[in-house]
């Protein structure tokens, strides 16, 4: 019988942030375990797709196989996105395998979870994670009670209630109770069940890079004129508190369990030019509102968008900060999604769009309005697809920033050209991968589009000045792994495969990852 293992994911949380920390001294636990054991960067899906990170590790697999690249994805048979479902994704989560075998796993917080029934151990799902794929609650179901009464409420808001930019100080303090919160949770969880395998994840890093990255670096052009003051260290204070937490759940390990540290994205600052591709392809004529059909003056919508005109004028009669309230305080989580996605879309005219942008604050997702997968799709599958799918990737590949003629995209992809598994359909067409060096903010030209313009990103809801970066790393520690080893190379992929070894179990055919033996001496001893 092979030992435990419990990993521990840090959401977001940016390999050149933790090196740079540990080396400065502030995170001395993760300093130690760097010490203890193999550490080092990894390769990761969210070098093309980031919000695939997670869902990858789960399955071994890449997002064309699993389906789960983004917080709002797209659905064959569906004109709009929508929520992701994991429970529908074709590849198990490794932790489906262990149960199937016999293990005992714990789960906690694990980004873009579901529940699974017959679980052979423990789930507790969006007690502290930043984003919420699936309701609060825990399997078994009694224990959400249990936790609730010992602990109380996770005491920092989920991301549908931060709608504007959070007040440093106060989101700072409520970030770092979190992963105080989160570890009590874990230290009683870890006493309380029993288990084989244990997933933790600290969602905190996530919201803290978003909204800190402009106090921390002062180079940002939202850093405050006369510097950041007492919260110039918010970013940090919160990464100390995770360091903090991992160190209270590291102190409740028998030394026979291996621990892996990973995460499987990092942070930057805002440099996204998504925020303007909707208005470059208005610019292009290959997206269509009702506001452009209609003739100057004059009240009504042109044909096709009766419903979508409707929808704008209805929302539009609700006063801003009314919607606002309603949205944050009174609907549920899966109706605000829901509503949320209606509101984007209501204003597009589907019978004379070609090509529109799956809403999103990192890459830019440029979809084709294909007859046949879109309901009211417009362009023919094959010569004219292909054509308009490589006039896009030409036009996304020219734009750049006025203000320095940098190039403002560091690559561009063709789905097709990277992704060909049974999911695919569900994947934009084109991804755009933006150049922070670029260092876009307002204003965005292309030779065809011309110059868009905007206000800053950080303005524009959801007001992130830190934004993903595919920065991740790995820290492992157990008996036989060597101390103080750089950890070779290495792929997200590889770690539900080698989990699966660890326990003697063979990988899914279907899993991209391979076995990484250098992370197995303990299992040989």
């Amino acid at each position: 019988m092979s030992h435990r293992v419990m990993v521990i994911g840090l959401d977001s949380a940016d390999a050149g942030l933790v090196d740079r920390w540990c080396d400065e001294g502030h995170l001395p636990v993760l300093r130690s375990l760097r010490a203890q054991g193999l550490s080092g960067r990894i390769g990761t899906t969210a070098d093309v797709v980031h919000v695939s990170g997670w869902p990858s590790f789960y399955t071994g697999t890449t997002p064309d196989k699993h389906g789960l690249y983004h917080a709002y994805v797209m659905r064959p048979g569906v004109q709009t996105p929508e929520r992701p479902r994991p429970e529908e994704s074709p590849e198990p989560f490794f932790w489906r395998l262990l149960s199937d075998a016999g293990k005992r796993s714990v789960v906690v917080d694990a980004f873009m979870n579901c529940p699974l029934e017959d679980f052979h151990g423990t789930q507790v799902l969006e007690y502290g994670t930043w984003t919420w794929f699936s309701q609060p609650g825990t399997r078994p179901a009694a224990l959400q009670r249990e936790i609730l009464d010992r602990f109380g409420r996770y005491p920092a808001e989920d991301h549908s209630k931060v709608l504007g930019t959070p007040e440093p100080a106060g989101f700072r303090d409520r970030l770092v109770r979190g992963a105080r919160t989160k570890a009590e949770v874990v230290r009683w969880l870890m006493q309380r069940e029993p288990w084989d395998f244990f997933l933790v994840v600290f969602g905190e890093s996530h919201p803290a890079g978003h909204y800190f990255w402009h106090l921390h670096d002062p180079s940002h052009p939202a850093h405050p004129a006369g510097g950041a003051g007492a919260v110039g260290g918010a970013l940090r204070d919160v990464y100390v508190a995770i360091d903090r937490a991992i160190g209270e759940i590291l102190a409740g390990l028998d030394a026979d369990t291996t621990v892996l540290v990973l995460s499987v994205d990092g942070m930057g600052p805002n440099h996204s030019g998504s925020h303007l591709l909707e208005e470059a392809l208005k610019q292009l004529g290959l997206l269509v509102t009702a506001d452009a059909r209609r003739p100057a003056g004059q009240p009504g919508a042109a044909a096709g968008a009766g419903r979508a005109d409707l929808a704008k004028r209805l929302r539009n009669l609700v006063p801003g900060p009314l919607r606002l309230a309603v949205s944050r305080y009174l609907l549920p989580h899966d109706v605000k999604q829901r509503l949320a996605m209606r509101w984007l879309t209501a204003d597009i005219v589907w019978p004379e769009t070609r090509a529109f942008a799956i809403n999103n604050a990192n890459e830019g997702y440029l979809r084709v309005n294909l007859r046949g997968r879109e309901p009211q799709g417009v362009v023919a599958p094959g010569a004219e697809y292909e054509a308009l799918c490589e006039s896009l990737v030409a036009l996304s590949r020219a734009l750049v920033n006025p203000a320095t003629g940098r190039p403002a995209a560091r690559s561009v992809w063709r789905a097709d050209a990277i992704f060909r598994g049974p999911r695919r359909d569900r994947l934009p067409d084109v991804i755009v991968n933006w150049d922070p060096a670029a260092r876009l903010t307002t204003e965005l030209f292309g030779p065809a589009c011309g110059l868009v313009k905007a206000s800053a990103p950080w303005e524009i809801v959801p007001h992130y000045t830190g934004n993903h970066e595919p920065s991740a790393f790995l820290i492992a520690r157990g008996p036989g792994l060597p101390a103080g080893a750089t950890l070779g190379d290495a792929h997200v992929l590889d770690l539900a495969p080698t989990l699966l070894a660890h326990f003697g179990l063979e990988r899914t055919p279907t899993m991209d990852g391979t076995v990484l033996p250098q992370l197995l001496a303990a299992v040989r001893r």
